[in-house]
């Protein structure tokens, strides 16, 4: 007992040091700091709040929209020495039929309408969504006339924002056999080149890390809720913002709509967006590192990365160290920390303020509490879905069961109607004089088998029936006759 007692307090120890390692040491912001903390978000709740909708539905629908309006030159910073962070975002909006979560979708078009030319569609293959970037074109001969029959790499867009109203078609595209959707989505979201080497290079599409930003909102049935948890070994659920369309605290009063409009300007991102002869550049190219550089020496795609608060760093390092220690949380937590701090850079972004690429301390706190409370709402999810398949299984189980009972006792029934019908024949051939017939020749009839299985029954039914009598014979024997006026069943 002492020594299971000691090894729960050192598992506790172990647990709190490694929440405030998480933590880093700065207090998690409360749920009402976080809607309060600033007049964007504060609109956000308001107008949900009238809209009778989830404010953590429509943030998140509205988080993945300013993702799509960002250009992919647009990056968090290479924290670890690694490669910077494009903002893409995949927003689970978590709810059953009629919860909202279309709802949620449309509030947040309402609010920006304006995607800067962004394509919205549903996803149905993964060389679909390289289509959405990439295409080629015929190249013009040297005097810039006529078309030759060579073709060249050009982007024909740099975003695009997938809408899947309901997670089962995202089910069934990346289940076709062959579907490459599953790893498209893995690398775009990590913002990997994305196409493959086609021995055909006319018909090679690719798309270069840096030249596009894929983004999601998907809507997800907790019992649906498997096409992404169950993916959880390839990282996909780890991938999205989990947003809940219930809102427990909703006031019984319908609350006013809040004064004031909610502005957005995404024209502030324009100039951050490569022209479109730079992205053509990069595609030609395929990676940045292959462009050729003007003659000043400059970035011929340049980057524009975000300036985070020290604290980002300090939490980087000590996920880093966690690492290493091997004390690393599960693996549905395994891209927490990437995800923090791209919705701090868009909640930044959000804000509007006159740094547009600055991240401060708010919206460090504000995004920790947002993927905390995300991480909550997909262990949510996760449990009603198992509970729900247990309880499938359940009535599966159980209606397994009664169909077996039911046709034990049908094959039971039959049995005994079989074993009447050669009772009363052997009865009419062989004791036409109704005198009776031993029990031992009746089973001779019958076989040992018959007899042992439906032999009582089949008797107890045709003397309930007025067909046989039982007769007692000598030495107590029993013996049976047909009835007076029974000449068959």
């Amino acid at each position: 007992m002492a020594e299971a007692s000691r090894v729960h307090a050192l598992k506790r120890q172990q647990d709190a040091e490694r929440g405030r390692m998480m933590a880093g040491g700065y207090r998690m912001m409360t749920e009402e700091e976080f809607w309060n903390g600033s007049a964007q978000r504060r609109y956000v709740h308001c107008y949900a709040r009238h809209l009778r909708l989830s404010p953590d539905s429509l943030l998140g629908a509205m988080l993945a929209r300013v993702a799509t309006v960002t250009p992919p030159s647009v990056v968090a910073p290479a924290f670890t020495g690694a490669d910077p962070s494009i903002l893409a975002l995949y927003t689970a909006i978590v709810g059953n039929s009629g919860d909202g979560k279309g709802l949620a979708e449309r509030a947040a078009r309402k609010l920006i309408p304006d995607l800067l030319g962004a394509v919205e569609t549903l996803p149905v293959s993964g060389e679909g969504i390289v289509s959405l970037f990439a295409a080629r074109r015929p190249v013009q001969d040297d005097d810039g006339g006529r078309y030759t029959h060579d073709t060249e790499p050009v982007c024909i867009g740099s975003r695009a924002l997938l809408s899947v109203p309901e997670i089962g078609s995202l089910d069934a595209a990346m289940s076709r056999v062959g579907s490459s959707l599953e790893p498209v989505l893995l690398s775009a979201w990590s913002g990997e080149p994305l196409g493959g080497q086609n021995v055909d290079e006319t018909k090679r599409l690719r798309a270069p890390a840096y030249g596009y930003a894929l983004n999601m909102i998907t809507g997800v049935q907790p019992a649906k809720s498997g096409t992404l948890t169950d993916r959880d070994g390839a990282g996909l659920p780890q991938r999205f913002l989990w947003c809940d369309t219930k809102d427990p605290a909703a006031p019984s009063d319908k609350p006013l709509m809040p004064s004031g409009t909610f502005t957005f300007d995404v024209d502030r991102l324009r100039e951050y967006q490569p022209s479109a002869m730079t992205l053509n550049a990069l595609y030609r190219a395929g990676a940045r590192r292959l462009m050729t550089r003007p003659e000043d020496g400059s970035d011929p795609y340049p980057l524009h990365v975000l300036r985070y608060p020290p604290e980002t760093e300090e939490a980087v390092d000590r996920d880093r160290l966690m690492t290493l220690r091997g004390q690393r949380p599960n693996g549905m937590d395994s891209h927490s920390l990437l995800l923090t701090i791209r919705v701090a850079g868009l909640l930044a972004i959000l804000e509007q303020r006159d740094d547009l690429l600055t991240v401060t301390h708010d919206d460090w706190r504000a995004a920790r509490w947002l993927v905390s409370h995300s991480i909550e709402v997909r262990e949510r999810c996760i449990t009603e879905s198992r509970n729900g398949s247990i309880s499938k299984r359940a009535d599966r189980i159980a209606d397994d069961e009664t169909a077996r009972q039911l046709a034990s006792e049908q094959t039971h029934d039959a049995k005994v109607q079989t074993c009447m019908q050669r009772i009363v024949s052997k009865l009419e051939r062989d004791d036409p004089n109704r005198m009776g017939v031993a029990r031992r020749l009746i089973q001779q009839s019958l076989g040992q088998r018959l007899f042992r299985e439906a032999f009582t029954d089949a008797i107890n039914r045709l003397e309930a029936d007025g067909i046989v009598e039982i007769r007692h014979g000598e030495r107590n024997g029993e013996r049976y006759a047909l009835a007076d006026g029974i000449t068959g069943i």
